[in-house]
């Protein structure tokens, strides 16, 4: 996020937050709280030690792979399982999309008793874990709230604690939390049996990876 962005959806201002990034002020706690909501993060997660720095350029790199090789989903008839899985960049009208292919394609289970497994574990560019800018949250708030009637169970599976943070955050505002399972560990494979476990607590057995697969 540029400075002249996070100044505008923070209201603080540009040259403020300038001298602060450049470490040249000191922050009180009431700026520290506004910055933390305007980033979408606990204060908890701000002082956290993880750090990433993904430049912009890898990003619009990320944004000329075909949409199929960042972003795929599988109904599990037998299940009553609409999963999928986000392994790079989305921009806001990919999502609005994704989220009218979604809603459909969850028109074949049952409503009410959908479950949602989400897989944002390789959701990485260069190499480091990334995560939804603002304008793609608000949409994916939007569906969560669409799919708050429609579903039992949601796990959400994520690619580091900020992502953890963040969704977390976002089911609190959109009310999925009730239902929803977010996990993060350093070790995907293990954070996938992880997964699993608990559709098999709720199903008995472990879903079947892939019926029908776009």
């Amino acid at each position: 996020m540029s400075q002249d962005k996070l100044a505008l959806r923070s209201g603080l201002d540009r040259s403020y937050i300038g001298s602060v990034e450049r470490g040249e002020r000191n922050v009180s706690i009431k700026n520290i709280e506004i910055l933390c909501n305007t980033l979408d993060v606990d204060i908890s997660y701000f002082f956290d030690d993880e750090r990433f720095s993904l430049h912009t350029e890898f990003l619009k790199q990320e944004h000329t792979k075909p949409l199929s090789e960042r972003f795929s989903f599988t109904v599990h008839y037998d299940k009553q399982l609409l999963s999928w899985q986000v392994k790079g960049v989305l921009k806001p009208e990919e999502v609005i999309m994704i989220s009218e292919t979604l809603k459909r394609a969850s028109s074949s289970l049952p409503s009410g008793k959908i479950k949602l497994f989400i897989d944002n574990r390789t959701m990485m560019a260069n190499g480091q874990p990334y995560v939804f800018v603002p304008e793609v949250m608000g949409l994916w708030e939007e569906l969560q709230r669409w799919f708050i009637p429609r579903c039992e169970l949601v796990i959400v599976l994520c690619n580091s604690k900020l992502m953890q943070n963040q969704m977390k955050r976002l089911a609190n505002r959109s009310g999925i939390n009730k239902i929803q399972k977010i996990l993060h560990a350093e070790d995907k494979e293990w954070l996938l049996q992880e997964g699993y476990k608990l559709l098999e607590a709720h199903n008995s057995e472990q879903p079947e990876k892939y019926i029908a697969t776009h």
